[in-house]
């Protein structure tokens, strides 16, 4: 025997109606919602129900309020994801060799990607993370900046990739990652071998991204990942 199904509470749909609007387009990131009344007076539902569903909306990440602006579309879609990650990752106690895992996967791809799509602007903005990486690397006692650097570095290829999930995706996942290991990302920059390693390693993969060389980004990404899960393990036993 089944049990009787329920029928959706009210706010649900109104959640429903708007999420349907923004995946087939009507509504697009920056976007304002139409004001609690008019949105009230097109569904058909009480005002209270509106006010509910946006509150769940802004909980979730889609929707943002603006003091005396009205309600919006989200334009940073990294919040809609890191929230629920984070949950997830908390809720099925997570450890560091999933973020690692994770982080390999898209750091790969991402260089691969770049090579592929970066433009000339792109490739001077990358050089200059490279230039400002040599001078640091030849400083004493400034691992900060050099972690700064490099996940400045690493942004940067998300961004050339020009492929938003999977930006949003390394965005999401460096949340994780620098908030659980920054302590071990220190530590194998702290090592004056591995500044040297680390350097010629993003040198390697900058030159495979502007030559728009596929697998030898893919490879030199691939060594730098390998590198870099080796020294967090150590760091972390």
């Amino acid at each position: 025997m089944f049990n009787s199904i329920a029928s959706k509470k009210v706010y649900e749909q109104v959640i429903e109606q708007i999420q349907h609007k923004i995946l087939n387009g009507e509504l697009k990131k920056g976007d304002k919602l139409l004001s609690e009344r008019e949105l009230s007076e097109q569904m058909n539902v009480s005002r209270t129900s509106i006010r509910e569903a946006i509150r769940v909306l802004e909980t979730m990440g889609v929707i943002e309020s603006r003091q005396g602006e009205g309600n919006f579309i989200c334009t940073n879609i990294d919040k809609t994801l890191i929230e629920p990650l984070s949950m997830i990752f908390k809720l099925n106690n997570g450890t560091l060799e999933d973020i690692l895992e994770l982080r390999i996967i898209l750091e790969i791809e991402i260089a691969k990607l770049a090579s592929k799509r970066i433009t000339s602007s792109e490739s001077i903005e990358l050089k200059s993370i490279i230039d400002e990486m040599r001078i640091e690397t030849k400083k004493k006692d400034n691992n900060q900046i050099l972690v700064l650097l490099d996940q400045k570095f690493h942004s940067k290829l998300a961004t050339i990739s020009k492929n938003y999930l999977i930006q949003s995706l390394f965005i999401t996942a460096s949340k994780l990652f620098d908030g659980f290991i920054e302590d071990a990302r220190e530590k194998i920059i702290a090592e004056p071998l591995n500044e040297t390693i680390l350097l010629k390693q993003h040198e390697a993969i900058y030159n495979a991204v502007i030559e728009n060389n596929m697998e030898l980004a893919h490879e030199k990404a691939k060594e730098h990942m390998r590198f870099i899960s080796k020294n967090y393990r150590k760091n972390e036993n």
